[in-house]
């Protein structure tokens, strides 16, 4: 038989061949239940940094092999999540301000490029506040709005920017970038600074 162990406890009854993505397939849905996360791989004591990634999860184990999954609670994940986001916010918003300095100079098309790097900041923050939310939902929270409104109103921002780049309109396009997202940000990160607030509680009462 294989050697699970998770969080340091042996979980008998593990048949080999298998695969780790198998394996998971299996052992993630039971610690769903209980809202928690498989969040690092071991295989005979080696860790699996990238265990999500497609040739760690195609690896074969075998009855010889021993595997350790540790976990974290799904709230302790989401308030993380959400804390990287409020605290990458003002980060995106001060980069909005600087590439709408660059296009009202003489120099604007120079900056176009720019454009494109902060949306792919804005993809990878929708990405980790997506993450926050089925991580608040498996901890059992509520259903929430932290990405409906707001990425709604970032999209008609980018609608506007498009429209406006679109015609090399780069002064409206600054205007968009520094006024509209920079508004539509700040009241994102109101509404996940408040969703952390209540992620945290939830955390300290499971805690006591």
């Amino acid at each position: 038989m294989l050697t699970l162990r998770v969080d340091s406890s042996l979980i008998p009854g593990i048949s080999a061949p298998i695969t780790v993505d198998t394996l998971l397939s299996v052992v993630e849905p039971v610690l769903g239940q209980s809202g928690r996360i498989v969040t690092a791989v071991r295989i005979n004591g080696v860790g699996e940094p990238a265990f999500r990634d497609p040739d760690v999860l195609a690896r074969g184990l075998a009855d010889v092999d021993a595997i350790d999954l540790d976990t974290t609670p799904a709230a302790v994940m989401a308030s993380l999540a959400l804390e990287d986001a409020v605290r990458f916010l003002p980060d995106l918003a001060g980069e909005a301000r600087g590439v709408a300095d660059g296009l009202r100079g003489a120099r604007a098309a120079e900056h176009r490029e720019a454009i494109g790097g902060l949306a792919e900041n804005l993809a990878l923050l929708t990405t980790l506040v997506q993450a926050a939310d089925v991580w608040a939902r498996q901890a059992g929270v509520a259903a929430t709005d932290w990405l409906d409104d707001d990425v709604a109103a970032v999209h008609r921002v980018a609608e506007t920017i498009e429209t406006a780049a679109g015609t090399e309109d780069w002064v409206a396009v600054a205007d968009a970038l520094e006024y509209d997202l920079t508004a539509a940000l700040g009241a994102w990160r109101t509404r996940l600074s408040a969703g952390r607030v209540q992620i945290e509680t939830l955390v300290h009462a499971t805690q006591a």
